[in-house]
């Protein structure tokens, strides 16, 4: 059977989902901020004093996510491919509550240097808040203190994926039965 109609509904819903999906990550939504005063116990560093508070920010760094999010649309099914970082997103970094990513690790330090790269940070004194020099060894205190964080922390979750599959199959789903039923009566004659 050939389902030539439904095909151009399912690649349509297609681009459609991956638009939605990157304008998901480029809308500001509200994130945990999370900072920390550590005391060091024994080998270890514990958080002292703990702030939480909700932000709103989007999800882009580099916009290199956003860029990589492509239709996939093979047959009757559709979906977006993205890169693969993508899933540490959406799934986060445990021991957040409900994050499903890998625990008790850090970011990689080249990825964590290119993000701090691309984000504009700036290593700080600590007591006074003033910027440092840009320095190698100050880059890397940087770097092992957000990993700390992370370590200790997690990251938050964020399925960007979701919202925009509901909104897809609810503007789509009823295209895609009309195109179905005249491709199947199409087949017939």
């Amino acid at each position: 059977m050939k389902y030539k109609k439904t095909e151009g509904i399912i690649k349509e819903a297609a681009d459609y989902f991956a638009s939605q999906t990157q304008l998901q990550l480029k809308a500001k939504h509200p994130r945990t901020s999370i900072r920390a005063e550590w005391k060091k116990v024994g080998n270890d560093w514990q958080p002292e004093y703990i702030t939480i508070k909700k932000v709103r920010a989007n999800y882009v760094a580099s916009g290199n996510l956003v860029r990589s999010i492509k239709p996939i649309a093979e047959g009757l099914e559709f979906g977006v491919e993205y890169d693969r970082y993508g899933d540490a997103i959406r799934k986060g970094r445990k021991p957040w509550p409900g994050a499903k990513g890998d625990g008790d690790k850090g970011i990689p330090i080249k990825r964590m240097r290119e993000w701090t790269k691309i984000k504009g940070l700036r290593p700080r004194d600590l007591q006074s808040g003033s910027f440092l020099k840009n320095t190698q060894s100050n880059r890397n205190a940087m770097g092992y203190l957000m990993n700390r964080k992370i370590k200790h922390f997690g990251i938050e979750p964020f399925d960007f994926v979701q919202m925009p599959r509901r909104v897809t199959m609810d503007k789509y789903m009823p295209q895609i039965r009309e195109a179905i039923t005249e491709d199947i009566k199409d087949n017939l004659k």
